[in-house]
């Protein structure tokens, strides 16, 4: 009985995974590209900067209930570094869900609030590791939104495709395995 339990649970989670690109549940298959169409600056004291609604935004200007993406080196320096255009290799896509309230709640219950009564971020990231041997300081990208949605977890999930691309617009575009064109 309880293999039987065991493997439809598996089945379950196998099922989540979808080759549709407008599904939040998309799996990438290998052969993704990111293109880079301009220089992205980072600013001094950074590794990161954001993009969001298409627009480089500011570490504190992002709407995170809205989609956004964060492009990330693997250094922070004290003079502006600039990521040059050109097309990079994505090598691995992972997704995961940040629960900050997590350790309030031992059972990760649907309580997810501070000890001021404010809802907690919850984030739904999908992670792309990018690589590019001419810009070896080159980390990856994620993009997130935050999710928590009081009294509807519903609504809880991973960025669809086109929603990523909204948020990075003609910055950073995707481009699929030529088997899939």
């Amino acid at each position: 009985m309880k293999m039987i339990v065991f493997a439809l649970l598996l089945a379950g989670c196998a099922s989540l995974e979808s080759p549709d690109p407008a599904s939040p549940y998309y799996a990438y298959p290998p052969g993704w590209v990111a293109q880079l169409n301009h220089p992205l600056t980072i600013p001094p004291g950074s590794a990161t900067v954001r993009l969001q609604y298409g627009q480089v935004v500011p570490r504190n200007g992002v709407q995170e209930f809205d989609p956004y993406c964060v492009v990330e080196l693997n250094t922070v320096r004290d003079t502006p570094q600039t990521l040059k255009p050109g097309r990079f290799q994505i090598w691995r896509v992972t997704r995961n869900v940040d629960f900050y309230a997590a350790e309030k709640s031992p059972l990760m219950k649907a309580r997810y609030v501070d000890d001021d009564g404010d809802v907690t971020p919850l984030y739904y990231k999908t992670e792309f590791r990018l690589r590019d041997p001419a810009q070896p300081n080159l980390r990856g990208m994620t993009c997130a939104w935050n999710q928590m949605v009081p009294g509807n977890p519903l609504l809880m999930r991973h960025l669809r495709l086109s929603e990523i691309r909204a948020a990075l617009g003609d910055w950073v575009i995707l481009i699929p395995p030529k088997a899939m064109l």
